[in-house]
């Protein structure tokens, strides 16, 4: 995997049971995990609740304004992409996150397709207003195969090793 000016990037499989404590994460670091297949049944269930929009309930309604059919509704795509995260890092010692940054989603989803992620550390660092604790930030890739669907930056407050 090649990274900024054609570096060469570790990537580790998931998941990632040894990534517990903020010193078990660099920047740079590189993580490839995932495998969420989109239902139909699970597509219209988030739609009704939170983003009941024609194209994300009707395939009719869908087809007429150019999709393909029914596609997912974006903050269902991000909310999987969290959901495959806590999955990949099952023992990491987050604290909260204090918030998602730059979501975009770039193309649409549809029952059938198969999400990954692929995640970069961006920067790793303890804070300095709390002595057992750091921060995290991640730019985050959701892709279908090798093609970007969407991508979020995101931040985790993290416990440090304890002494």
């Amino acid at each position: 995997m090649s990274g900024v000016n054609g570096e060469t990037m570790s990537t580790i499989s998931a998941p990632f049971l040894n990534h517990q404590w903020l010193e078990d994460f660099s920047t740079g670091d590189h993580f490839e995990y995932g495998c969420w297949e989109m239902k139909i049944e699970d597509m219209l269930a988030f739609a009704r609740l939170y983003d009941p929009e024609p194209f994300h309930l009707d395939e009719v309604k869908a087809r007429a304004l150019g999709w393909d059919g029914v596609i997912a509704s974006g903050p269902q795509i991000s909310a999987i992409w969290r959901r495959m995260s806590k999955d990949a890092f099952p023992n990491a010692q987050i604290i909260v996150s204090p918030g998602w940054d730059s979501i975009r989603w770039f193309k649409p989803v549809y029952a059938g397709d198969v999400l990954r992620s692929e995640t970069e550390i961006t920067e790793a660092r303890q804070l300095k207003s709390r002595d057992h604790e750091g921060m995290i930030k991640l730019d985050n890739r959701i892709l279908r195969g090798e093609e970007l669907v969407s991508q979020l930056s995101s931040t985790w407050f993290m416990r440090c090793r304890p002494a």
